[in-house]
This record gives structure tokens, C-alpha cells and sequence, in this order.
């Protein structure tokens, strides 16, 4: 007896009400042609009567057996025109539906009776073409076999057009792809579940047999099984308690992608068609870094949103928000969307490039429409163009949320009209706010591991139909600069600032006032100065810093005024013996000299002795030592560098010079006065010069002030190591 294809030998019987409901999306969705080339007269089409919330298993035999029906079609009604079994049986034109679908399912059974439930109710019009067919079952063989030689065909199956008899080989053998529900088990617990029950885990998927399981290379929750596991995997207790979640791999890798982009405590949004267990991957695999998963209830019927809850319960997912809104009707001011970074886009799309389209319409809540063209292997243009308007109306208002960072696009076509053109298409138009950076294609998507992708453009993500797998596409739009513009520091911190990740800083920092202020002055440093030295208190003293320098100014005056009483007798002292050291007549000065130079060592004894209280001094920077205007504050301070200065570069440029006349040196404590002259063999050193002579330069280093810096290396020793016995140096070192 003739078989088409064992397609549903190990499929379970079917009920009168499968029966019933094929004939009627058949009649539906039937193809339509012209009087002249009609071989049946089928009744008049009407609203198709499907029990959309009756029992989803029936539905999807119903569906599966429609689908059969449509690509044998034509062959189907040359063979019961060729019998001449509708005026033999006086089969009416309503009834002509079903007797498609059953001569079908009777073919494929090769004419085998079917066991019946006891529970079943059956349907007594179902049961008499049954028995009808049954009868004719001879006559229909030998119509078959008179159209193979019409047709020349070597096989029915070369009826069908080769893209449509290739997927229909391949839908036969596809592996079934289940992941992993986190929430109540690892996947290493699930595979020494799977190693107890005697399955033995394989490395590729061409390994694959009856006693096997692999892991999918590309989503690391899911894996895969062979076909002739289906029975026993659907009565495993993992699939039974929603551990192993049975479901296409175009959905598992749109999740995948998903996987690495989503935030801590954030929301991913589902928008589109998909179905519960689809929601409940996202939800589980957002759970792993705290996140929720949205959905818009207003784009789902009733029966889907309860389908969908009890679903989410069943499987212990708890992190699902249903939105009372439409996806179309949100917008940027929504509570709800605060905190969502991710939107995954599943829209209705062609189905093409799925082997066996029933089983991810049914489950995804696709569009049975397309099942006429499927079933040719081609979908009109038509239908394309309406189908990518509505999903570019989905991915444009995907990339209208300021706050969204990623969209992720997934499609189970091979049109470009749907994928990457839409893709493109969508990125032209859409407007966005200058303080924002714009979607870009991110990719590649998979670039770990892309063995099986589609190289032509490595930015997006394709996967052609095999015996191995379901095609997709799949796009990752982030939000990315552009990389051929050169982007300013100014333009990252102003949009940083407008998105208020900076807490209000950066608009202070950029008035152009602040900004002259915090620039450095770019002069090399002093000579003297060390370099690794910190530098603070640099630029100009602010209000507080001189009045406190005022404030101490005033207590150094009235200690010394209480110091001069006590040291009036020190001071005779020092200046009888500087008379006594002083043999050179051209030390002998007028009384007028004496008593200037008294009243400097007087002065500069008090501040040695006053020099223990610590003294608010602004530092001498290099921006105060080089203008040509100093501070009034600071303008003794200045004066002596800029000599200081001037004396270096006459040092360098006559040492020899500098040399015959030795410079004086810096003061010694007051209380070593013997300190005030030095002996070169039995000749006394001429006494120190008024401050208008000139320093040394190998002393200037001596004259360092404690705000200005530490004293460079060439400084020679410190105050500590000034001896007055220090015969090697040829200048005297007598105080200021």
C-alpha cells in the first residue's frame, strides 16, 4: 500500500474534533482558482469557527494536518476527481474539507484504522467518510499510481518543490532544543539527572542518537536532544515539574543575545508575539542579575494573558510584569519604564525560515495566513511589505526611549525585506536627541562562537534552515558614537551631564571663569626649587588667607615690643663686639650707618626669635616671582627673587668675578655671636655688606624662605652645619 511519508507514524491518533477543525482552517486558508481549472467544488468559504481556548494539543494536530493537506493539495483533488469519489459516495461540497484532510492522514497511516479513545465522544459524520475511505482505499491507490506516471514522479514527495521537500526532510530529523529552568535546577544538575536516566552526553549534535544529549554551543542553558527522544522526554518527570522547557532555537537565541546586555536591578521589555514560555526564558534569565521582565497585556487576547499566568506560576517565575498598556501606547514618561535598559522585538514575521513553520506559530501566536504561501515556498510580496510595516513600526518605537540602551530584533524569515534592510531602513529615519548617542548596529551578536552564522555581514546574526536547526536573524542595536567622528572631551562630559550621571559638577566646571582658574601655569620651575616637591597654595591669596595673615602679623608686632625690653642688653653686646672685629677702615662707617645696621640686626633678632610661632606665609609661587606687577602683600618677597634671579644669571655668566668679592651669607642664631666673623689665617674678613650688595651665587641657596620651598642639593649644608671655624669657605658669614 502506497505511503507519502511516515511524517506522522509515531504521532498520536487523531480525534473526530481534530478532524473537524482541519477541515475547517483547510477550507479557510485553501487556495482559490479559477472556475475553469477547478476540479472540485468546494462550498463557499466563511469566518473560520476555530476553538481557540479549547485544548491547544488539538489545535496544533489540526493545524499540522491542515498544513500537510495544503502541499498536497492539488495531487489530493486529481485523485479524487481521477476515482470519481464524491459522486460514488455522494459526498456533498460541504463535506469536501473533509474528505481532503482525512484522505491525507488515511494515506499517510497507509489506510490503517486508527484506535479510538473510549472516552472519545464521537462525531458521526467523521466516522461514515471514515469507513467511506475505507472502502475506496483500492480505488484511491491506483488513482495515486496513474498520477506518479502522469507526473512523472519518482516519489510523492517529488510533487512538493524542492525548498519545500528539503524543509519537509529536514523537519522529520530536527533535534528538539529544551533549556534549562535556572530557578529550580543548574544545568549541571539536569545533565546528571539525564546521565542517571541512561542518556550519555555527546559533544556535537551529528553525534546524536536515541541514548544521547549534547549542550547547545551557543546558548549555554539549553540542551539539545535527538527526535526519536520526544516521546520519552515529553513523559519525563524534568519536563513534567517545567525544568526542561521544550521550545524552538530561534527563540533560545534571541535570549541568548539578551543574556550579556541586561543591567542589575533594571527591566528588559518583551514586545511583539511570543508565547508564555518564551516570556518565562527572559524572566529566568533576567532573574540572574535582579532584573524584571515586562510585557503589554493589551497586545495579547485574554486567553493568551491567562495562558501566560499560569504558566509563569507553573514554572515558579515570579519577576514578570503585565502591562495594562499597548506597546504602541507607551511612552518616554511612563513609571513603568524608569527602569528599563533592554527591549527584545518578536514580531509576526514570514515564518520562512523555519522547517516545519505549525509547531512556532502555534506556540509563538503567529499568523496562520501565511500557511498557503509556506506551503509553495514562497510568501508574497504583499504579505511581506504588510508584515515589515508593522515590525518596523515595532522597532522604530523600540528606539524612541531615551533610557533604553540595547534593542535586541529577532525574525524567523529570510526575506531582507524583514531582516537587515528593515534593520537599516528603521536606523535611517529615527530622530534622536542631540544629548544622546545613537542606536548602531552592534555586532557580531555570537562572537564567541559563530560557526554556523552567516558571514556575508558579521554585524548581524543569520542562521539558514537545516537538518540541524531553525533559521533566524537576529540584530543588536546599542546605543554607540559614531566611529569615523571624532568625538570632544567637551561633548562626553556635557552629555554625561545631561543625563545627570555627574550630580550637577560638571556645569559648574565648565563656566569659563572656573576654568581660567583651574589652569596651571605653564613656566618651567625654579631652579632652586625641587621638583618633586608638592606645590600648594599656588595663585593668588584669597580674602580669609589675608586676613589671617594680618591677624598674625599684629601678634608678632606686640611680642615684639615685649621682646625689646628684654633684649636690649644682648643687643649692646653684639654690637660692641662687631666694633671690636672691625680693623678695616673702609668698615669705619658714620653713626648714621651703625645705626641703621643696628636696627637691622635688632630686627632680625626679633624675627629669629619669633620664628618658632608658626606663620600663615603664602607661598611665593612662580606666577607672584615672574609678573612684572607683584602683590602689594607680597612685594619685599618678590623683590628678593627677582635679585635672587638676577644674581644667578650674573653668577653664571662671571664666576670669577663673583669670586673676588664673596657675597654675604645668612644670619646665624643670635645665640652664637661669635659666629658673626671668620679669620682666614691671622687676616680678618671684611664685615657684611648692606643688603644692596650683591649675594654670591653659591649662597644664594642660603637665602631660601621656609613658605618658597625646601633647599635645592646645591644649597651646601644646612643652618645646623655653619660653623664660624669653616676656614674653606673664602667669604665670612656674619649675621644680616
Amino acid at each position: 500500500m502506497l505511503c507519502f511519508l511516515d511524517f506522522y507514524s509515531d504521532a498520536p491518533p487523531l480525534s473526530d474534533h481534530a478532524y473537524l477543525q482541519a477541515s475547517a482552517i483547510f477550507q479557510q486558508l485553501r487556495e482559490e482558482k479559477p472556475v475553469t481549472h477547478e476540479l472540485l467544488r468546494y462550498a463557499k468559504k466563511t469566518e473560520p469557527q476555530l476553538q481557540e481556548s479549547g485544548d491547544r494539543g488539538t489545535q496544533r494536530q489540526a493545524y499540522q494536518l491542515a498544513f500537510n493537506t495544503l502541499k498536497y493539495q492539488d495531487l489530493l483533488e486529481e485523485i479524487i476527481a481521477e476515482s470519481c469519489l464524491q459522486t460514488s459516495q455522494h459526498i456533498s461540497a460541504d463535506l469536501l474539507p473533509l474528505v481532503m484532510v482525512m484522505l491525507w492522514d488515511l494515506q499517510d497511516r497507509s489506510f490503517v484504522l486508527q484506535e479510538r479513545s473510549p472516552h472519545e465522544q464521537p462525531v458521526q459524520e467523521v466516522r461514515e467518510l471514515e469507513s467511506s475511505l475505507h472502502r475506496c482505499k483500492t480505488k484511491l491507490a491506483a488513482s495515486l499510481a496513474r498520477c506518479r506516471v502522469k507526473l512523472n514522479l519518482q516519489s510523492v514527495s517529488c510533487f512538493l518543490s524542492d525548498s519545500v521537500r528539503n524543509k519537509q526532510h529536514f523537519a522529520k530529523r530536527l533535534p528538539i532544543y529544551a533549556w534549562v529552568n535556572t530557578l529550580k535546577m543548574s544545568v549541571e544538575e539536569v545533565c546528571d539527572a539525564l546521565h542517571r536516566d541512561g542518556l550519555c552526553e555527546k559533544k556535537d549534535v551529528v553525534d546524536l542518537d536515541d541514548r544521547s544529549f549534547c549542550r547547545d554551543v551557543l546558548c549555554p542553558d539549553t540542551l539539545v536532544f535527538s527526535q526519536q527522544l520526544r516521546p520519552r522526554l515529553q513523559d519525563s518527570s524534568l519536563t513534567g515539574e517545567h525544568v526542561l522547557n521544550i521550545q524552538d532555537r530561534s527563540i533560545c537565541l534571541a535570549v541568548s543575545a539578551l543574556r550579556p546586555l541586561l543591567f542589575e536591578h533594571n527591566d528588559v521589555l518583551v514586545v511583539g508575539s511570543f508565547s508564555p514560555v518564551t516570556v518565562a526564558h527572559v524572566a529566568v534569565v533576567a532573574s540572574a542579575r535582579s532584573a524584571r521582565a515586562l510585557m503589554c497585556g493589551a497586545d495579547h487576547t485574554a486567553s493568551q494573558l491567562e495562558e501566560i499566568q499560569e504558566r509563569l506560576k507553573d514554572m515558579s517565575v515570579s519577576n514578570v510584569r503585565i502591562l495594562s498598556e499597548a506597546f504602541c501606547g507607551l511612552s518616554e514618561g511612563d513609571t513603568a519604564l524608569q527602569r528599563v535598559k533592554v527591549v527584545v522585538v518578536l514580531p509576526q514575521c514570514s515564518s520562512s525560515a523555519l522547517n516545519d513553520p505549525v509547531p512556532v506559530i502555534h506556540s509563538e501566536h503567529g499568523d496562520w495566513d501565511l500557511l498557503p504561501d509556506l506551503s509553495h515556498g514562497q510568501v508574497s510580496k504583499h504579505k511581506i511589505h504588510t508584515m515589515s510595516s508593522q515590525q518596523s513600526r515595532l522597532l522604530a518605537h523600540a528606539l524612541t526611549f531615551s533610557k533604553v540602551q540595547t534593542v535586541v530584533y529577532c525574525t524567523r524569515s529570510v526575506y531582507p525585506e524583514e531582516n537587515e534592510q528593515l534593520v537599516k531602513r528603521v536606523l535611517e529615519k529615527t530622530h534622536t536627541h542631540p544629548k544622546l548617542l545613537p542606536f548602531r548596529v552592534n555586532g557580531p551578536v555570537f562572537p564567541d562562537d559563530s560557526q554556523l552564522e552567516d558571514k556575508t555581514d558579521s554585524k548581524f546574526f543569520r542562521l539558514g534552515p537545516s537538518r540541524f536547526t531553525n533559521g533566524c536573524f537576529v540584530a543588536r542595536l546599542s546605543r554607540q558614537a559614531d566611529p569615523t567622528k571624532v568625538e570632544t572631551v567637551q561633548d562626553v562630559l556635557a552629555r554625561a551631564a545631561a543625563k545627570g550621571l555627574l550630580g550637577g559638577i560638571l556645569p559648574e566646571q565648565l563656566k569659563p571663569g572656573k576654568k581660567a582658574k583651574s589652569k596651571k601655569d605653564p613656566r618651567p620651575p625654579s631652579p632652586n626649587q625641587d621638583p618633586t616637591a608638592p606645590v600648594e597654595g599656588e595663585g593668588d591669596l584669597t580674602k580669609s588667607d589675608k586676613e589671617e595673615e594680618s591677624q598674625a602679623e599684629e601678634e608678632e608686632a606686640e611680642k615684639e615690643e615685649e621682646q625689646k625690653k628684654t633684649s636690649k642688653g644682648r643687643k649692646r653686646k653684639v654690637k660692641r663686639r662687631g666694633k671690636q672685629t672691625s680693623k678695616d677702615p673702609k668698615n669705619d662707617a658714620t653713626g648714621q650707618k651703625k645705626k641703621a645696621g643696628t636696627k637691622a640686626n635688632q630686627s632680625h633678632h626679633s624675627r629669629r626669635l619669633t620664628k618658632s610661632k608658626k606663620r600663615r606665609i603664602p607661598r611665593l609661587t612662580l606666577t607672584l616671582m615672574s609678573s612684572e606687577q607683584p602683590s602689594k602683600d607680597l612685594s619685599p618677597i618678590t623683590a628678593l627673587a627677582h635679585r635672587i634671579s638676577e644674581n644667578q644669571q650674573t653668577a653664571h655668566s662671571a664666576p670669577s668675578t663673583a669670586a673676588k668679592h664673596p657675597s654675604p651669607a645668612r644670619a646665624a642664631p643670635s645665640t652664637a655671636p661669635a659666629a658673626c666673623t671668620q679669620t682666614i689665617g691671622n687676616k680678618p674678613t671684611r664685615p657684611l655688606k648692606t643688603k644692596t650688595d650683591l649675594c654670591r651665587p653659591d649662597q644664594v641657596s642660603d637665602y631660601v624662605l621656609p613658605p618658597i620651598s625646601r633647599p635645592s642639593s646645591s644649597s651646601g649644608s644646612s643652618t645646623s652645619q655653619r660653623q664660624p671655624a669653616n676656614t674653606s669657605a673664602p667669604s665670612t658669614r656674619p649675621p644680616a
